[in-house]
């Protein structure tokens, strides 16, 4: 169970950010337990008696965190193209949400870990939306213990909408309550509360969500401020803004992880900081819908944690963290018409320890350190014309990443994706399988 990976140039996103030239690293029972020049690692290998893998020269990164996506919407690629998202969600995304059964929800949800695996993605937090059935959240908690990824599975609910999705309070929390109990435990699976968003729940909901999460010490994730949608919504409903709706209800507070905040002026944002809201950012999907600018360098500037997300693939096209983080980069410079807004370095840390952070899991993963546990990638830049040369690996990955040069994924200590050939799953099947219930999926939706 002691594996030392030596000949490997680490880029550990560690406090003091050290890159190590031909360094290696040690693991035992998934776990970091020693980071530092290859052959003091070899030696200590030896002496261990621990198996020993040469990487070959490649560059060893932290495994990335996602911090949003709905891995159902797999089967839903291209589904609803080039709509906003007031028009996007009824017409493509909620007819899918009445008719997904479990049969769906595997097949999306395995070819979403696969490519999540091929970007270099350890840690998925999946934001699952409808519940039209009961056992989504088995259905999907079994492939990816299967898999072998590390999952923070949102279980998303509402009390308002389309009758198929409406659920009670007392339903939902019986489910996150037996999903807790089933896959908690390991560090490998944590459930949170994934409420819709503003136009989704009541009041009483709302304030149940807060209650539940204060009681069982149970984080929040849920779409905030991706738009207007949450101001003009709240006035209309309350005759008062969303952020003081949310603050009335408790909502607010630092185990909430406020996904999308683009739309966000003066008082949010003070309200962000008093609250130490996290905020998860997500690039290519606010591209896509046109739903705007997160504004990101104000709210680091503010001292918030920000982490990374694709969003799903409904409103992305693919699940590739490699390129949410150049799109994440470039958008802010452009934005701004500052090159220094979002540097790779900054870009980096926000889809590894920032991003963990973000889930509460950065004494777990988000950076190759002793007494982590052993989540990382190595990334061949020779696997792909696009990343080669290399001069400075941070820059290389960040502005040209290609999940062709993923070469190898440890999730825990288990190697997932060796030589780019997965090792506990069946690629093909998979997505063969996929492309059949994505098909039925459509078909049951009907035209958007």
């Amino acid at each position: 169970m002691k594996t030392a990976w030596l000949n490997v140039h680490i880029v550990t996103v560690d406090p003091q950010d050290r890159v190590i030239p031909n360094g290696g690293l040690l693991c035992e029972d998934g776990v970091i337990t020693a980071v530092g020049p290859s052959g003091e690692i070899a030696a200590l290998a030896q002496k261990q008696g621990a198996d020993c893998v040469d990487g070959g020269g490649k560059y060893l990164f932290p495994g990335l965190v996602n911090t949003h996506t709905h891995l159902y919407q797999e089967l839903t690629k291209g589904r609803g193209s080039d709509l906003s998202l007031k028009d996007w969600f009824p017409r493509a995304m909620a007819p899918v949400g009445a008719v997904l059964r479990a049969e769906h929800m595997t097949a999306g949800v395995a070819l979403g870990l696969l490519e999540a695996l091929r970007s270099g993605v350890t840690t998925v937090a999946d934001y699952m939306q409808h519940q039209p059935v009961e056992g989504l959240g088995i259905a999907e908690l079994e492939v990816t213990q299967k898999l072998g990824v590390r999952m923070v599975y949102g279980r998303g609910y509402r009390d308002i909408g389309r009758p198929e999705v409406v659920e009670t309070a007392d339903h939902i929390f019986r489910d996150v309550d037996d999903l807790k109990k089933r896959y908690e435990g390991d560090g490998m699976v944590t459930v949170w509360l994934a409420p819709a968003a503003s136009w989704g729940l009541t009041p009483e909901l709302m304030r149940a969500t807060r209650d539940y999460a204060s009681r069982n010490s149970t984080p929040i994730m849920m779409h905030m401020f991706e738009t207007g949608e949450d101001e003009q919504g709240s006035q209309a409903r309350f005759g008062k803004s969303a952020i003081q709706w949310y603050e009335e209800c408790g909502l607010l507070g630092p185990d909430l992880l406020a996904v999308h905040s683009v739309a966000l002026g003066e008082a949010e944002l003070a309200a962000y900081q008093a609250h130490r809201v996290k905020v998860s950012y997500n690039p290519v999907s606010n591209m896509y819908l046109a739903s705007g600018i997160a504004p990101i360098p104000k709210l680091l500037e503010l001292g918030l944690t920000v982490g990374l997300g694709t969003d799903g693939a409904g409103s992305n096209n693919s699940n590739d963290m490699l390129e949410a983080m150049k799109f994440g980069a470039l958008l802010q410079k452009v934005a701004s018409r500052d090159p220094q807004a979002l540097t790779a370095e900054k870009t980096l840390r926000m889809a590894t320890i920032e991003g963990a952070k973000a889930l509460e899991l950065d004494h777990l993963i988000g950076s190759i350190e002793p007494g982590k546990r052993a989540d990382f990638f190595l990334f061949d830049p020779q696997a792909s014309v696009k990343t080669c040369p290399v001069l400075e690996p941070i820059s290389a990955l960040v502005y040209a990443g290609d999940c062709r040069g993923v070469d190898t994924v440890v999730v825990n200590g288990k190697t997932l994706l060796s030589g780019g050939q997965f090792t506990e799953a069946d690629e093909g099947a998979i997505l063969a399988r996929a492309q059949e219930m994505a098909e039925d999926l459509n078909q049951k939706a009907g035209p958007c």
